[in-house]
């Protein structure tokens, strides 16, 4: 009976991986994204700063069309699954995912 439980785990695991992203490789894509964003200062997303989410432009100032940093320590928001860039540059990568296992 063994054989039949890997063979039905094995299939179960190869139809989830259609819809479950591997976690680290999600992870780090969010990482070089706050890495290339100007409102990132150090560990955090500088909340007193605006980006534009079309063109990336950042300003000290609020402006129409401008979204505020969230503030946020981002080794650690990067990592929560259901976070997301106030500017929308990244997030719901999970929102599918419904599988457990």
């Amino acid at each position: 009976m063994g054989s039949l439980n890997n063979i039905i785990q094995g299939h179960f695991n190869e139809f989830k991986s259609l819809f479950v992203k591997d976690e680290n490789l999600v992870f780090l894509s969010r990482e070089r994204i706050c890495n290339n964003c100007p409102l990132k200062t150090g560990n955090s997303c500088n909340s007193s700063k605006y980006i534009h989410p079309l063109t990336k432009e950042f300003s000290n100032y609020r402006k129409q069309g401008f979204v505020r940093g969230c503030g946020c320590r981002l080794s650690a928001k990067q990592r929560a699954k259901g976070s997301s860039c106030p500017a929308g540059f990244w997030g719901g990568e999970f929102k599918n995912e419904s599988i457990k296992g």
